[in-house]
């Protein structure tokens, strides 16, 4: 039977991902609990390659115990925080601390590259969900537990809303669309994602730029999503920088309350985050400074505040090198007051869980550029602190 495009254009992403990703395909019986949609025996290897000691420490304590200690410690967890959360932060189990992945060292020299190298990222076709629905054409695995699920179209049939729509209308108890910190929607020329895939509103454009181009001769235009967004690097990326959680907003002013949500950049706030970081990384390892200036043209409504926050914490991780004291981050205000009100209360909210310190302009007395080497950021300076501005 001929292969329809939508099956095509799905098989093709696969042998990418295999081929040039060196993922695995997790087997339908790999996923032992059915429920939380672990690949238990994935989690636990991983554990004992990197963490024997610690796991030791828990079968010395638990016996043969242990393995359902740790995937008890982990559903109950998931009811206080997002999954991602507990990759980040580390998850405890009768008082021992395990890191259920390992992120990218700053130094390729660095001994957690071994431990870096051990995380495996694998993915799943057509996974059997609950109650029999629709199969979401790909789900991906780190370590053995879910992370980012993937409905493809093709646009000889439907295109990118119609994936949305799909994503809309499934059944949203089911925790295949709960613990993955994001969900994508995409054809062969558009991307959409969302971290919360249970209303269309949710979904935001996740393209380059006007129109996507394939990058290599003969992919699909949204070659950059399975080429970038989804190696390897990338995701790891995501979970031990990217994502942000945004607490619960009480009522007030008029505005309903707002629950707690996953932020995630967009495609080209990622890309300029990433630039820019490379940018002032490589200028500080050739001149041993961070005196570049960057211009970025954005548009009205591109997240120029979430940019900028985005950007504060690889700025401040470079700049924190100079000097044992933390950074003051001076952020000079325009003329516009949406901006000078939302720019210092998102950085605060965002970059609050990396310990970096914010002053806000107007906190120091600047309210223009002309102002930020005035006396009274000598005292600062001769104090030892770093400056961002």
């Amino acid at each position: 039977m001929a292969e329809g495009p939508e099956k095509k254009f799905q098989h093709h992403i696969e042998r990418f991902l295999q081929q040039e990703h060196n993922y695995a395909v997790l087997e339908q019986a790999e996923i032992t609990d059915t429920e939380y949609y672990f690949a238990e025996d994935h989690l636990y290897a991983f554990l004992q390659a990197t963490q024997q000691d610690t796991l030791g420490r828990l079968e010395k304590d638990y016996s043969s115990d242990s393995r359902y200690e740790i995937f008890k410690a982990l559903k109950e967890e998931l009811q206080r925080q997002p999954l991602w959360c507990i990759f980040r932060n580390g998850l405890t189990v009768r008082g021992h601390v395990f890191k259920l992945y390992f992120p990218k060292p700053r130094s390729s020299e660095s001994v957690a590259n071994r431990y870096y190298q051990e995380n495996r990222i694998s993915f799943r076709p057509e996974l059997v969900i609950k109650g029999g629905g629709k199969r979401p054409d790909i789900v991906f695995f780190l370590n053995g537990l879910p992370i980012i699920t993937l409905e493809l179209k093709h646009e000889k049939n439907e295109n990118v809303h119609d994936a949305v729509t799909q994503y809309a209308k499934r059944d949203h108890n089911d925790r295949i669309f709960q613990l993955p910190f994001l969900h994508i929607a995409a054809d062969t020329s558009e991307v959409m994602v969302a971290t919360d895939p249970c209303q269309e509103s949710n979904f935001r454009w996740y393209n380059t730029g006007l129109s996507n181009k394939a990058i290599t001769e003969g992919e699909y235009p949204v070659e950059y999503l399975y080429r970038e967004v989804l190696s390897k690097e990338r995701l790891l990326e995501a979970v031990s920088f990217f994502l942000v959680l945004a607490p619960k907003q009480a009522a007030g002013d008029g505005k309903p309350e707002q629950p707690e949500f996953t932020l995630f950049p967009r495609y080209h706030q990622g890309r300029c985050v990433v630039k820019i970081a490379d940018a002032i990384s490589e200028h500080f390892v050739n001149d041993n400074n961070v005196g570049r200036k960057f211009l970025i043209n954005h548009s009205a409504g591109s997240g120029k505040t979430l940019t900028m926050c985005w950007l504060r914490l690889p700025s401040y991780q470079t700049l924190k090198a100079l000097a044992k004291n933390p950074g003051i981050f001076i952020i000079v205000a325009n003329s516009s007051n949406q901006y000078s009100n939302n720019t210092p209360h998102a950085s605060r909210k965002i970059c609050a869980p990396w310990g970096v310190t914010f002053l806000w302009g107007a906190e120091c007395g600047l309210t223009n550029p002309q102002r930020v080497t005035a006396n009274r950021l000598r005292f600062y300076n001769l104090a030892g602190w770093r400056l961002l501005i």
